[in-house]
């Protein structure tokens, strides 16, 4: 399962075990391209979210890399992600990354 989702560029599913009961969770990509418009992302976001749907996460020197912005632009950019919850940041400061949001709360 995990492998198939994985070649499919889906987010790898959720085990767990509660109680007597096994389950298992798929993930969409609900990040579809009419969903994404809905959100007003710039064209450095977007490519994030691209980067993020392939890689799984990003961290702000990778953000920069790939968008060509300084530091402060990519943390103002990757914290909108954040807020507009498309993505969540794993860690603190230095060392930390950002990964999708799985799915709509």
């Amino acid at each position: 399962m995990i492998r198939e989702c994985l070649i499919h560029n889906l987010p790898e599913p959720d085990f767990a075990q509660r109680g007597g009961e096994f389950t298992i969770t798929l993930w969409r990509d609900w990040l579809t391209s009419e969903v994404l418009a809905e959100f007003r992302l710039n064209d450095r976001q977007f490519q994030a979210i691209v980067f993020l749907k392939i890689n799984r996460r990003i961290t702000n020197q990778e953000y920069q890399q790939i968008t060509g912005v300084i530091r402060k632009t990519a943390a103002r950019d990757l914290d909108e992600l954040v807020e507009k919850g498309l993505i969540e940041r794993i860690g603190e400061k230095r060392g930390s990354h950002y990964v999708l949001i799985k799915g709509r709360k």
